[in-house]
This record gives C-alpha cells, structure tokens and sequence, in this order.
C-alpha cells in the first residue's frame, strides 16, 4: 500500500495498544502517541509507526504534536485508548487529569485534525450492576458511582458532544484479557486458586460474582472494524466489546484448579459477612505495614453480583462477535498452558499490568520546557553564529547574510533535539547530522565549521536550561540528551565530510 490510511493511537504502549497496533501497522500509518519508549512497550520499529512520547493532558505539547501532524496531511482516524485506572477505587487528581481533561484536550485538537471518526475507548466497568433478571446493553447508562466510572461517562458525553463536528463512536470493554492473562483481578484469582495458600480454595459469598471477559484480540478486530465500516456508521454510537453473558468466579475456579491440578477441586464458600471481617482487618494490617493487599473494602459490595451482556446490537451493526476460541472458558487452557511452560514470564507480565505506570516522565517536562523557550534561544544561538565577533569561527554562516535561514538551520536542530528528548531516541538527529554532512561538504563549509556550529547550539542550550528552577535535578538528563546527543550529531558530521572527501580521490 503506497499511501496508507493515518492512524492516531493514544495509549499505544499499553496492553490494548500493542495489540491493535500489531493488528494495524502493515495497512496504516500510525502515530502512536505513548507516555514510555517503544522499547519499553516492547513494540517493534516499523515505517509505519511513528512513535510520539506525550502526555495527552499537557495542552501546548498537544497543541503543537498535533498541528505537526496536520502539516504531514493530518490522520483518518482517532483510536483514544489513554486512560488512568487503578483498583484502589480512590478519587485520584489523575481520572479527571487523564481521562477527562486529557480526552476533552484531544477532542479539541480532532476538530482540526477533522478525521473520519473519533473512537473513544469506554468500560462496561461504569456501568452499575444490574438488577437480577436484568442485562447490560448498549442503552445501558454509564451510572456507576466511583471515581474511574465517573470519568468514563465524562468522556462518553463529550464525545457525543463533539460528534456534531466529525463521527465518533465508544467502545465499552468488558475485562480484557490475553492469552497470558494480564487482567489485574484474574490474575489474582488464578495466581490464588493455584497456590498452596490457605486460601487457595476460598469462594466469596456463593461464587456467583460474575463480570463478562473479552480477550484483546477480538478486541482489536472491533476496532479495527469499525474503521472497515465507518462510512456505513452512524455519526455517533455506542458498541460493546464483549461476549453474551457473565462468567462467574466458581465457574473459573472449577475449570482453572481442573486443570492445573489434573483433579476436581471443591470450593470452600464463606458468607459475605466474614469475607468483610477479613477483608478489613488484612487491609488495615497492610496499611499498618505499608503492603495492602490486592482485595479492598469497596470490593465486598459486589460479591454475588452479575454482569450479564447482550450485544444484540452491535453484533447487528458491526457483525462482530467473540470468536468461539477466544471465549475465556475455552482460553482458559492457553493461559494455563503459559503460567506452566513459562511461569516466570506470565508472572512479570502480570505484575507489570498492576503496576501503576509512572506519571513522572521528567524526559516529556524537559521536552515542554524546551518547546517553551524555542523562539529566545534560537535566537540567542542565530546572533552567536552570525555576529562579527565569531566571523573567525563561524564565517561561512556570516557570509550567508541572511539571519532567518540561519535560524532555520538552528530551529532545525533545537526541534530534532527536542523529539529525542520526548522520544528518548536519537535516530532523526543522527540522520540528520549525517545528510547534513553532505550537503555543507558539497557547499565549501569545513567539517569544524559545521561540528563546531552544532557544539555551540548545544552549549547554548544547555546553559539556558540549566539555570531554570524547572529543570532543578535534570542536570543529568540535559548532558545525556542535549550534550552527548549534539556530540553524536557533530562525530556523524564529521563521518560524512570523511566519506565525501574519499570519493573525490
């Protein structure tokens, strides 16, 4: 495909991300927008994926990624899955942050992007429980009380505000697994029920509690078609991703210990009331020690409830459904298959889905601070290269007499040193410096004219950033990505200037 569809992925190094992104970069063009590396996503380079580190809730980071990408043509479609979520149910600073200011920041930017739909990634987990009897559906109101479902509902009723400008669609997800579980509270019932623990065979209250489970790659086919059928869609809808029905806790439990063990294990049920009992003297002896368990005091309410679904609509208006393989009573043996052949990888990928991914990304902090102070230190660095006093260092940038196309070589740079800064790569600076090379060699310029050039872009810099009281305890940070990275830069330079005077012999 020569001109691939563009795609703008939020949360692309996350769980559901990475999938989609596999299910996508050979027929579209994306631009993953990420808060880790790709190495650290563990997502392959491919020329299709343009990897952008941002924080979706920083406006002017935003503001100026994504005018970047309309000047490229702009994208066909918005996939937001970024979102903040914990299980300790507390009315963190960072739902509202993330998952509301971030998705309306988002939305904004989607007006001048003006895409052909907007998905929003939205959770079944907002809903209420239903009464006996009753199902969730897709009219289903998002009328859960808690801090995370109060944010996805926020998000679902912005998004259907701005359908008026371009299509949009939610998606709700039911628990989403993978064949090597990373759904926190699956793992922690299967890490439970297959241990030697005392509590290994314990059920909550009756073991009805019941929620639905969707595995990510039946996830990733929705998505991917609503994209198929976008024109044919409405201007604003509501899918849920996610099989018919629940599946409880004693259902697991009964195949899970089955066939682990090779043997029918039977249950130990224990009322709703001692669970209580237990459940709040371990939390309050886990705070007492700093370490509380996963199981918390607001988990106790749902014990014995359900979650049925009927997607009867959105089966009819996607044809989609989960494939019978991939319904979690049937995978359930692949997961199985995994925690035995490689239990030290199932464990870290499943502790590494409960860590709470850090917010601290002080790379994206120097990378806003930087964007902030381009036009003064662009400047500043364009009159060093082009004032008399420096005529002897830096004369064929004097003769030029033109300070703008100076400052354009230094914005050049100072934008190629923020990318590395945000992306934490430096491939695009490197090449750069290389192509560089090249041309100032066939222009007259010496290799040290060039090399030196650079050194003192990076020294202004550098100097301009340190004295701030930002960038306090970043010292190290400025010298690995400004300092080393402005060196690597001019060694390249100095490579190229090499090669070339070779092929002149």
């Amino acid at each position: 495909m020569s001109n691939p569809s563009k795609i703008l992925i939020t949360g692309a190094s996350g769980f559901i991300g990475r999938e989609l992104i596999d299910h996508l970069f050979q027929d579209y063009y994306i631009y993953a927008f990420a808060r880790r590396t790709q190495l650290e996503a563990g997502v392959a380079a491919h020329k299709h994926i343009e990897w952008i580190l941002v924080d979706i809730a920083h406006e002017s980071s935003l503001a100026t990624i994504c005018e970047d990408i309309k000047q490229k043509g702009g994208v066909d479609y918005i996939i937001h899955l970024a979102a903040y979520y914990d299980f300790d149910n507390e009315p963190y600073p960072e739902f509202e942050r993330t998952n509301v200011t971030g998705t309306r920041l988002l939305l904004e930017e989607a007006k001048k992007l003006n895409p052909k739909r907007f998905i929003l990634a939205s959770s079944l987990a907002a809903c209420n429980f239903p009464p006996p009897g009753d199902i969730i559906n897709e009219q289903s109101p998002l009328d859960a009380d808690y801090p995370y479902a109060v944010s996805k509902k926020k998000g679902e009723q912005m998004l259907k505000a701005y359908s008026e400008y371009f299509p949009c669609s939610s998606v709700r997800l039911a628990a989403v697994y993978s064949d090597w579980c990373e759904y926190g509270l699956l793992y922690i019932l299967l890490n439970t029920w297959l241990s030697s623990s005392w509590r290994s065979r314990i059920l909550p209250g009756k073991g009805e509690s019941a929620i639905p489970y969707v595995h990510v790659n039946c996830v990733a086919r929705l998505f991917l078609r609503i994209l198929e059928k976008t024109e044919r869609l409405p201007q604003f809808d509501i899918y849920i991703a996610s099989p018919d029905g629940a599946t409880s806790h004693q259902e697991l439990f009964d195949m899970a210990t089955r066939h682990y063990f090779g043997e029918i294990r039977h249950p130990i049920f224990l009322s709703k009331w001692i669970c209580a009992i237990g459940v709040y003297v371990r939390d309050l002896l886990g705070r007492l020690v700093g370490r509380r368990p996963f199981e918390r005091p607001w988990m106790i309410k749902y014990i014995d409830l359900k979650m049925p679904v009927e997607l009867f609509y959105t089966r009819k208006a996607l044809a989609w459904e989960p494939r019978p393989r991939y319904l979690i009573m049937r995978r359930l043996l692949f997961l199985l298959e995994n925690l035995k052949n490689s239990p030290v990888q199932w464990h870290q990928k499943n502790t590494d889905a409960l860590t709470k991914p850090s917010l601290d990304r002080p790379n994206l902090i120097l990378a806003e601070i930087m964007q902030s102070m381009q036009e003064e230190i662009t400047h500043r660095i364009s009159v060093h290269l082009t004032s008399p006093d420096h005529i002897d260092q830096f004369k064929p940038y004097y003769d030029l007499q033109d300070p703008d196309k100076v400052k354009w070589y230094v914005e050049t740079v100072y934008n190629l040193l923020i990318a590395s800064v945000r992306n934490g790569e430096r491939y695009e600076l490197i090449n750069y410096a290389r192509s560089l090379g090249k041309i100032r060699s066939r222009e007259g310029f010496k290799a040290n004219e060039v090399c030196q050039a650079l050194i003192i872009t990076g020294k202004h810099i550098s100097a301009a950033l340190l004295v701030l009281p930002e960038t306090k305890g970043m010292k190290l940070l400025i010298h690995d990505w400004i300092t080393l990275s402005v060196q690597l830069a001019a060694d390249e330079v100095e490579d190229s200037f090499e090669r070339m005077a070779r092929l002149k012999r």
